[in-house]
């Protein structure tokens, strides 16, 4: 089953394959990031993620279905403004997701490399 924003046409679509692709290889030990690197990057998502929650703070507002004339015409338009809010908003809050998981991506290969070299000094010892 495909999220929505993995549907084709949304607006994000063509960043999720990719974001989930990272995810893979990291996954599979293909991909890692020095541990720094990787929580700096992992905290510019947090970021994005607290700046979208700003941008929605008054959002709900776009959703109202406002009067535009008590006609067809009027009725519709203010249907049509009204889908808008609610695809915007639902538009971001996937942009939330798509950042979330893109900091939980970059964690996991910093994570990688932290335990690569656990493990390395542990079996092979401290080098001095």
């Amino acid at each position: 089953m495909t999220s929505s924003v993995e549907q084709a046409g949304t607006p994000l679509a063509g960043v999720v394959q990719p974001q989930t692709s990272l995810a893979a290889a990291v996954a599979m030990g293909e991909l890692w990031m020095e541990a720094g690197v990787a929580e700096r990057a992992a905290a510019r998502c947090d970021q994005a993620v607290r700046e979208i929650n700003d941008l929605l703070r008054d959002a709900r507002q776009l959703t109202v279905k406002r009067k535009f004339g008590d006609n067809e015409d009027g009725q519709a338009a203010a249907t049509r403004f009204s889908q808008a809010g609610h695809d915007y908003i639902n538009t971001m809050r996937n942009a939330q997701r798509v950042f979330a998981n893109m900091a939980a991506t970059y964690r996991a290969a910093g994570r990688t490399v932290t335990e690569a070299d656990a493990a390395s000094e542990q079996m092979f010892g401290r080098s001095e």
